[in-house]
């Protein structure tokens, strides 16, 4: 299978090189979507070994994770491994992903939740929280609905008509993914948590647009 690595940047200057040179031993290759960094982002990214692709001004991570997904299939890819580029995901757990999507997986999400111990008390709650409530309202086991480290076999989600541009995006695909037969797998993963790293995550705003995503896909499913 040839199978890239996307990953999604904004002001990651200072992380982005460490993360491309750890993903291209396991990978065909890595595409950074440089989403309006105001920073150097996208020359390091391209130094590193990337092919950049970039935003005039910041649309969202889902927005960027699109445009990915499109660049990728016009290449010819067959899948495409999501990474955040904070350098908050291990690069050598994607051989894990890889094994999973020769089984024939659409999706495939890294499950941080069966070692929780490195994970702050608020980011464990949250994550059981907006899982559990995903698997109530699909009828099936979601064991880590917010991890951005997945396996993506990229004619089935450019298939599912996803409308979200920021994070909520990765709630989007898991509800169509499943209402549309996709097949769902997991593998273990760890989070590396940094004291220097700041989320890009908006407690307040994203946690609102999750709801939304949970009214909208959830009960009215659309």
């Amino acid at each position: 299978m040839r199978i890239a690595a996307l990953i999604p940047a904004l002001n990651e200057a200072h992380n982005i090189g460490n993360v491309v040179r750890g993903v291209l031993p396991y990978v065909a290759g890595a595409v950074v979507v440089d989403d309006g960094s105001m920073d150097a982002t996208g020359e390091v990214a391209s130094a590193a070994g990337a092919i950049v692709l970039r935003h005039a001004s910041n649309r969202g991570k889902g927005a960027a994770l699109k445009t990915g997904f499109q660049y990728l299939m016009g290449q010819g890819y067959e899948g495409a491994v999501t990474i955040d580029a904070d350098g908050q995901h291990d690069p050598a757990e994607i051989p894990l992903f890889v094994a999973a999507a020769q089984e024939g997986y659409d999706m495939v999400i890294g499950n941080r939740m069966s070692n929780v111990s490195t994970m702050p008390p608020v980011r464990r709650f949250a994550n059981h929280t907006s899982s559990f409530l995903i698997s109530v309202f699909l009828g099936q086991m979601i064991r880590d609905s917010q991890n951005g480290f997945r396996y993506y076999k990229l004619s089935s989600v450019t298939a599912l008509p996803l409308k979200a541009s920021k994070y909520d995006l990765e709630t989007e695909v898991i509800f169509k993914a499943a209402r549309a037969g996709q097949r769902i797998g997991w593998v273990p993963t760890r989070t590396i948590y940094r004291s220097e790293a700041r989320s890009k995550f908006n407690s307040v705003t994203d946690t609102l647009r999750f709801v939304g995503a949970l009214i909208r896909y959830g009960l009215l499913r659309r």
